[in-house]
């Protein structure tokens, strides 16, 4: 009968710890604005080409071209833990990940009307953009954690039973490179 009580009172601890507020190591950081005009532009997602190979007097008529949706862009950003990017873009999904890098995916499809021109293909694209700019790391919340041991820059404190809260401890610092900035859409045009 002990047995079965003290098998109880592990599982209901195992439950308690794991339960609980358990997340991941995240940094808060602030955006410190842009560094010169470094700028990179991107087409992130592009439709079907449409051709238009009417003469001289033709017609091709408007097109109404549909872009794809969650393709991402992944730029490298020299910050060690997952963190909170401080810049949001409507239409995209915009994470900070634990491999020094942001990640930007678009999150739906959009209809973007394209009238190409004869000797022409056209195109509708998801255009993207990233500028070097600045960020400021200004701590982290702390979490728990069923592990002893923490990531660089934390704290593991005892919290009794199975649980560990890492402790943020790696100070305040500024990180430069190139972060998100703008998203929109438009026609790309090749001639045929």
């Amino acid at each position: 009968m002990a047995s079965k009580k003290i098998l109880i009172l592990l599982i209901a601890s195992w439950l308690h710890a794991y339960n609980g507020p358990v997340s991941a190591q995240t940094l808060n950081t602030q955006f410190l604005g842009w560094i010169g005009k470094n700028q990179h532009g991107y087409s992130l997602d592009g439709s079907d080409w449409h051709y238009c190979f009417g003469g001289s007097g033709g017609s091709c008529g408007t097109v109404a071209l549909t872009t794809g949706h969650s393709s991402c862009h992944t730029t490298s950003f020299n910050i060690d833990a997952q963190w909170g990017i401080p810049i949001k873009i409507g239409d995209m999904a915009i994470d900070g990940g634990f491999n020094k890098s942001w990640n930007a995916c678009n999150i739906r499809s959009e209809t973007v009307t394209c009238g190409p021109n004869p000797g022409w293909k056209g195109r509708a694209v998801i255009n993207f953009s990233e500028r070097w700019g600045k960020v400021h790391v200004i701590g982290a919340d702390n979490y728990l954690t069923l592990q002893s041991s923490c990531p660089a820059g934390w704290r593991s404190d005892w919290m009794g039973e199975w649980s560990w809260r890492c402790t943020y401890v790696g100070g305040a610092y500024d990180r430069e490179g190139y972060l998100p900035e703008w998203r929109g859409s438009s026609c790309n045009y090749q001639r045929i």
